[in-house]
């Protein structure tokens, strides 16, 4: 179990680090944060009448992938469907032009034809769209329209910490999500199958139950880079900056330096920070709807909870950015696993609570 909260918490952090250059996306769109290589979304579809998702995948200027996945559905005499269309674009044009496609998973039959004619129409439709919205922050954005897939007038919801078409959310008229953003993420390997694994997440997902028990400990303040926090004998120094719970916790310090390529737009590589640091990593899936963020006197407060399918494990996991005022960013990350954190919310609220700059 310890060696699962090492291997994600310091993936994504490594990921904030070596994977901050980003590439172009969408030909004709301005981006505010361009797309990187590897990164993907999904969402729920509520067009369909069994439970479905619909995912974008960016691998370079030219190759793209869209996936629409559906359980088996007994009631609806629906049986499992899983389509996958990969397809080249023409980069130096200012629209959307298709050069080639692989199609995977979809047959003759006329509901699959279907959905992948759906998943061209959102191809363009939603780059048509978001090359008519204008992004310049990280704060959502909102743009009323009629789309006809989606039932006529309805609300989008940009947010440009979300990749390819910075859709968080599509809503029609009475306010009711059609389309609302699952998870982001990005491939961290061309073995990572993260992407075609993905078959959404119950929103009323728990953790195992777990074994923890608080003890009476030491208080110790711990200090690394010009950080410091509070934590107790409990915690076991694993190396210089990473500090484990037994197998129920760990916690990490570290900086971020500004790369060049940021050099003049520092408030820029924040808010890319901010995206890296919300993302899926290999088999383990951030739950956007269960996301929060708070921002306060330079210090942001992130908290994601991250699944891993193939053990069932939910993980709370922690991040704290901060300005050090020298071209760097302290960084912080806690994990911990959900069933225990939520019968010890206080021990571990005031661990976080307790991180300072030390200057």
């Amino acid at each position: 179990m310890t060696y699962k909260l090492i291997k994600g918490s310091l993936l994504s952090f490594l990921l904030s680090l070596t994977i901050l250059i980003p590439s172009f996306a969408v030909p004709g769109v301005q981006y505010y944060i361009s797309d990187f290589s590897g990164e993907y979304v999904y969402y729920s579809d509520k067009t369909f009448k069994t439970d479905s998702i619909v995912g974008f995948l960016y691998y370079d200027d030219t190759t793209y992938a869209a996936r629409y996945y559906s359980a088996a559905d007994n009631n609806a005499k629906s049986p499992e469907r899983d389509i996958t269309i990969y397809v080249n674009i023409n980069p130096e044009k200012t629209h959307l032009e298709l050069t080639g496609e692989r199609i995977v998973g979809a047959t003759d039959t006329f509901e699959d034809t279907q959905v992948v004619n759906y998943l061209h129409d959102l191809l363009y439709e939603f780059t048509e769209c978001r090359q008519k919205q204008q992004i310049n922050s990280c704060e959502p954005v909102q743009s009323q329209q009629t789309f006809d897939q989606f039932g006529g007038f309805v609300t989008i919801t940009y947010n440009s910490l979300i990749p390819i078409f910075n859709i968080q959310s599509i809503a029609s008229a009475d306010k009711t999500k059609i389309f609302d953003v699952l998870t982001t993420g990005i491939l961290t390997s061309s073995s990572d199958a993260s992407f075609t694994n993905f078959k959404g997440v119950n929103s009323d997902i728990k953790d195992k139950a777990r074994k923890f028990k608080k003890k009476r400990a030491k208080a110790l303040t711990v200090e690394f880079e010009g950080q410091k926090i509070k934590i107790d004998s409990q915690w076991s120094q694993s190396m210089e900056n990473l500090w484990l719970l037994g197998d129920s916790a760990l916690l990490t310090i570290n900086t971020v330096s500004v790369p060049e390529a940021y050099k003049n737009s520092k408030e820029q590589f924040h808010d890319v920070l901010l995206r890296k640091l919300s993302q899926s990593t290999e088999g383990s899936y951030s739950l956007w709807q269960k996301r929060s963020l708070k921002s306060n006197d330079g210090k942001d407060s992130i908290i994601n909870m991250f699944y891993q399918p193939e053990t069932g494990d939910l993980t709370r996991d922690f991040k704290i950015i901060q300005d050090m005022g020298n071209g760097t960013y302290a960084y912080l990350t806690m994990t911990v696993f959900e069933s225990i954190y939520q019968k010890n919310k206080s021990y571990f609220n005031k661990i976080i609570k307790s991180h300072s700059l030390t200057n």
